[in-house]
């Protein structure tokens, strides 16, 4: 039989070019790149001390809003976790495209500068 897993589905997403939704996806990757950068110089892979370190920087250095706050700290110990995991792993992991990781049953609309 083998090893069974999980199965994860990833949704592509054409998103509008609303000057708003893209400042949102820029200021996202800075602070995924960021969150990155802080979870492996502390290894703080848990998300206790991921919150305790992350929370309130991603909210006001970074201008996120509370859940994709979360979210995005969340990313980044998935991202630690599977780099830490390669044995011939390179240089620390950096997010080049615009992405988002939402969390399920969670949507976000942006009308007139606000997130609803």
């Amino acid at each position: 039989m083998g090893d069974e897993g999980f199965l994860t589905l990833a949704i592509g997403v054409r998103v509008s070019p609303e000057p708003e939704a893209v400042e949102l996806l820029k200021r996202y990757r800075d602070a995924l790149n960021y969150a990155i950068k802080v979870v492996i110089e502390n290894k703080a892979t848990s998300l206790s001390k991921a919150h305790k370190l992350l929370y309130n920087t991603l909210k006001n250095r970074f201008g996120l809003p509370s859940r994709i706050a979360q979210d995005c700290y969340r990313e980044a110990i998935v991202i630690v976790k599977s780099w830490l995991k390669n044995p011939r792993r390179g240089r620390i992991p950096r997010v080049k495209t615009l992405r988002m990781w939402l969390a399920h049953g969670y949507g976000y609309r942006i009308r007139n500068g606000v997130q609803l």
